[in-house]
């Protein structure tokens, strides 16, 4: 028997998320669906985070165990020849018995993409805002939302000890035609992300004030948008 770690680019455009789903496309059960193919098992697979529908990833992680001693070449080559053009295996390899890539990441580093620019090839993996934003407040506004803190009224989920993640770090680097917001930390919870984003997009639209986290994480105030999902990309997750 061999763990298997596999790292996986997508586009998320035309998935229902990451996890398996009765009669939708997923990342997951495409994944276990050509693997299963190749090595002639019942493929389950444990990645590092589920990302949700039209979220894109660089750099995701996942691992399955297997009986199969085929080259590992021959299975990535084999799986990315079956699988949609908008999912690749770029990595394979063999990892302890009892790797975890959900349980054994230290951090995750996620990307956000706004832009200025109406463009029908940029849609699906930006988000188009119609005016200008001002980065400086945008800026100022992030130490507020760095360490560790419950982010539950920064997610989809109600506060619980679990809700407790610890962000190590958020840089914003602008451009006259386009943001990219970049946020590392231990773990997220759902739609945290891009509740972060949503909240800095409003304090830069005037919406809320500088200082206006603390009310967020109090729960004094409920109000966050969600960037929506086509910009967000999981770039990578550390081990070390």
């Amino acid at each position: 028997m061999r763990n298997l770690s596999i790292v996986v680019e997508y586009d998320g455009t035309a998935f229902y998320g990451w996890q398996q789903q009765p009669d939708k496309r997923t990342v997951q059960g495409e994944l276990e669906t050509v693997l299963g193919k190749i090595t002639g098992e019942e493929i389950k697979l444990t990645a590092a985070g589920r990302t949700d529908q039209g979220v894109h990833a660089l750099g995701q992680v996942a691992n399955f165990h297997t009986e199969s001693q085929l080259d590992l070449d021959a299975i990535k080559n084999g799986a990315n020849s079956m699988a949609g053009d908008d999912l690749h295996i770029k990595d394979i390899a063999v990892v302890p018995e009892d790797f975890n890539s959900r349980y054994w990441a230290k951090s995750k580093v996620y990307e956000y993409h706004l832009t200025f620019e109406p463009s029908p090839f940029r849609t699906r993996y930006t988000w188009y805002l119609k005016q200008p934003l001002d980065i400086a407040r945008m800026r100022a506004a992030i130490p507020s939302l760095t360490g560790k803190r419950d982010f539950s009224h920064f997610s989809v989920r109600n506060g619980s000890a679990l809700a407790v993640c610890d962000v190590r770090d958020i840089t914003l680097a602008g451009a006259s035609t386009e943001v990219v917001i970049r946020v590392e930390g231990d773990r997220f919870l759902r739609k945290m992300v891009r509740g972060i984003v949503g909240f800095l997009v409003d304090v830069g639209r005037g919406r809320f004030a500088v200082n206006s986290a603390a009310e967020i994480f109090s729960g004094a105030r409920q109000d966050i948008n969600f960037a929506p999902a086509q910009g967000l990309f999981l770039v990578s997750v550390s081990y070390e």
